[in-house]
């Protein structure tokens, strides 16, 4: 099997941020807590095509909420290839779980964008009941796929915010 990308931790400063972004202000030791419970994805099984991408601390999500997850992991990979991230099955047969972007396109670039690359993984609760996860709980699995582009002209637009850096105006 050909190797085209490995998962690492952002910093622990970058997380901190996203946390306080994402969360409010809080007691820097609990996040660091949070932050050394966070687990690289890894494949189930040697035919798993997906590498499953957990869920760092304990929550629960109310029917209707959304919540956006801020993982602690970025992930290097080959120029010519793409990661997708789908909802775990479970996720959404048994739990009525949904990504809000139905699903997540990671580009090789993403990696050295201004927030380490780091991934969120956005969720809604679609069902009548509240959701509990517990830190460790697989939501999401991540699929490598090469791709090619269809565009005549040179590209030289280089990425430089995280999330949805992709539509800002060429630098130049």
């Amino acid at each position: 099997m050909k190797k085209v990308a490995e998962f690492e931790k952002v910093s622990f400063e970058q997380f901190l941020k996203d946390w306080i972004d994402t969360f409010g202000d809080c007691k820097k030791e609990n996040v660091l807590n949070v932050y050394e419970n966070i687990k690289l994805p890894k494949r189930a099984t040697k035919g798993s095509a997906g590498h499953d991408i957990s869920i760092p601390f304990d929550i629960s999500v109310a029917s209707g909420c959304n919540l956006k997850i801020p993982t602690g992991i970025r992930c290097k990979m080959d120029e010519d290839y793409v990661m997708l991230v789908f909802p775990r099955s479970s996720l959404g047969i048994k739990k009525g779980i949904r990504l809000l972007n139905t699903t997540a396109v990671i580009d090789s670039d993403y990696f050295y964008a201004d927030n380490e690359g780091h991934i969120f993984i956005c969720l809604k609760n679609t069902s009548s009941e509240v959701v509990k996860f517990k830190s460790g709980d697989n939501i999401v699995q991540a699929v490598f796929v090469p791709f090619g582009t269809a565009d005549t002209e040179e590209v030289t637009t280089e990425r430089v915010g995280g999330l949805g850096s992709t539509t800002i105006e060429d630098r130049r």
